[in-house]
């Protein structure tokens, strides 16, 4: 007999030898080499149990996504699939930079690349965005800035993808089967596309907050019968309260204490138009709403609670109603101020100026009539935010979502079109848009879009268009990458271009003043990123080196640079390329300040 230092790893039972491969610590890339080395390693390794294991223990948020009636058999050939699709995401966000510098947002043929992706397997968008995020959330936060900044613009177009197809079986559903909480989850999924938020999740935390609810109940009125019955689930029908009066005024003071005076909800009078008002998922977290959001979460809340609360589209300010047992009228509740109880009368009485007091006002509105309510807020918000570089994909993006929730709304499927054209986006949906709405009625100016879009598509080969280098001259002190700070405006901004001379039209130098500078238009001009979200023309007079260099946070960051040192950006191969004399100068300016 062998002794037991002579053993060695084959002599191990199938089931340890299985148990060995299935550790964390085996990759699948090990598991690979493995099966190469004799047969019967590779007959274990061939374990479909083991394969699925690799994906739960090296993709939890695949395996967290992935419905449990998936009904994959072969294991190892999704492995294999993900594996396959790593290389070509990979191949794709890093060929970006080269083919779209010079364009604002992602091609025809680049949306096209993506769709035969995503369209080759069943699960390949869950695979996708994971491995999208893994590009995004490499430790590194301020390396590899270029390729995360690609990688964030497909993730949005496959997530948006997904998104759209949850949005069109929302809104094919009968009226009383679309719930308003799950809506405003899949508005907070819809507008934050590199966010993870689920319906489990969210649902989950307001389930927390109904419990919260009941413990305070158990504290003022332990034998509250609310206390004896589970919380109604979210996806139940509710058709009306359970309790009587006087038990669910006792649960309204209990909601309000949890909610306003615990958990510190307040409508957010300070930033009433910041966008995450609107959005579930940051109302919970900052605690501030608007009165349609806090009312939402409001609303759900009581109905885990047993309490029916119906949707008031009320000018100017959101409110709901609870009919009152036994009589024929309702109370209306404002969660914007702290759940204020008000009667018919005193809400009429609240009116704004030049509305007609109506009856009709206070009518109960459907799930769809509050989302688009809120989809209008959200577009009110982009156009009030114009000196913002994206404020278009904002306004956008909620006129795509309002077009899904309004599919024959001709008007709002035209501004889309027009959007899209915008912004040279979709050329292909612009074509079949204009097609489809065409046959519904004449339009020049469909018509026109249709034509030149035709045009375009038909030009738009993927080739990389040149970039021309810039001449360095002698009066530009600075270069790309540097930070600077703004003498008069005292902004922080990063440089990402440059002219020898202002090339702004007469009008815009008339209108910021550029005839007030010493060296008026004959100085040089600086394109710079801000950290408050837009792009600037500096002149050089009003700009300096930043004395205590911190990191921009803006959105076009990683179109020109691919890396922040601590002191300067480092320009990526293309804004390299078309400014080459600039690292030098760069260099140097560093040099004098000792930071390089």
């Amino acid at each position: 007999m062998e002794s037991l230092d002579q053993a060695g790893l084959l002599d191990l039972p199938d089931e340890l030898l299985l148990k060995i491969v299935s550790c964390r610590v085996i990759t699948v890339q090990d598991l690979g080499r493995g099966a190469a080395t004799c047969t019967r390693l590779r007959n274990v390794i061939a374990t479909q149990d083991l394969w699925r294991k690799k994906i739960e223990q090296y993709h939890p948020k695949v395996w967290d996504q992935l419905p449990s009636n998936a009904g994959i058999q072969d294991w190892r050939q999704e492995v294999q699939t993900m594996k396959h699709l790593e290389v070509e995401i990979h191949k794709l966000v890093t060929s970006l930079s080269k083919s779209l510098y010079k364009q604002l947002n992602l091609t025809t043929p680049v949306y096209g690349d993506i769709d035969v992706l995503l369209s080759s397997g069943a699960y390949n968008p869950i695979y996708i965005l994971d491995i999208l995020r893994q590009i995004i959330d490499d430790g590194e936060q301020y390396d590899n800035l270029t390729n995360k900044y690609y990688a964030l613009k497909v993730m949005s177009e496959v997530y948006q993808g997904a998104c759209r197809c949850e949005w069109e079986k929302f809104v094919a559903r009968p009226s009383a089967e679309q719930s308003i909480e799950v809506g405003a989850i899949l508005m907070a999924r819809w507008f934050q596309p590199h966010t993870d938020i689920s319906i489990k999740q969210m649902t989950s935390v307001i389930d927390g907050i109904a419990e919260q609810c009941r413990e305070q109940l158990r504290i003022n009125h332990p034998n509250h019968p609310a206390l004896s019955v589970p919380l109604t689930p979210a996806g139940e029908v509710l058709t009306e309260s359970r309790w009587s009066y006087e038990k669910t005024v006792q649960l309204f003071k209990c909601i309000n204490h949890v909610l306003y005076h615990q958990m510190k909800m307040t409508g957010n009078s300070e930033d009433y138009y910041n966008l995450k008002n609107s959005l579930i998922n940051e109302v919970l977290t900052s605690k501030k709403g608007i009165p349609i959001s806090l009312s939402i979460l409001y609303m759900a809340v009581c109905h885990r609670l047993g309490i029916l609360l119906e949707p008031v589209n009320y000018p100017s300010h959101f409110v709901m109603k609870w009919k009152m047992p036994s009589v024929d009228d309702y109370e209306y509740i404002d969660a914007f101020n702290k759940g204020r109880r008000l009667t018919r009368q005193q809400l009429l009485k609240e009116l704004p100026l030049g509305s007609v007091s109506d009856q009709v006002l206070l009518t109960t509105c459907d799930a769809k009539s509050v989302l688009q309510r809120m989809v209008r807020n959200i577009m009110n918000i982009a156009q009030m935010q114009a000196h913002i570089s994206d404020h278009m994909e904002l306004f956008c993006s909620a006129t795509e979502l309002m077009s899904l929730l309004m599919p024959n709304d001709r008007s709002i499927q035209e501004l889309l079109l027009r959007i899209y054209y915008t912004l040279g986006k979709h050329y292909d949906r612009i074509v079949a848009g204009c097609r489809r709405l065409l046959k519904e009625g004449p339009s020049t100016i469909l018509e026109k879009m249709l034509d030149e879009s035709e045009c375009i598509l038909v030009s738009m080969i993927p080739t990389m268009e040149t970039i021309h280098p810039n001449p360095r001259y002698k009066e530009v002190s600075y270069a790309t990458g540097m930070v600077m700070q703004h003498k008069r405006y005292h902004y922080t901004c990063v440089i990402f271009g440059w002219d020898r001379e202002c090339q702004m039209s007469s009008d815009w130098v008339q209108q910021m003043g550029v005839y007030n500078l010493l060296y008026k238009t004959k100085q040089p001009f600086y394109n710079v990123l801000v950290y408050d979200g837009s792009h600037r023309y500096a002149a050089q007079e009003n700009l300096e080196i930043a004395t205590d260099p911190r990191p921009i946070p803006h959105s076009d960051i990683g179109k020109y640079f691919k890396k922040f040192t601590g002191t300067h950006y480092i320009p990526n191969a293309e804004l390299e390329q078309e400014y080459p004399e600039d690292k030098a100068v760069r260099n140097e300016l560093l040099r004098i300040r000792g930071w390089l």
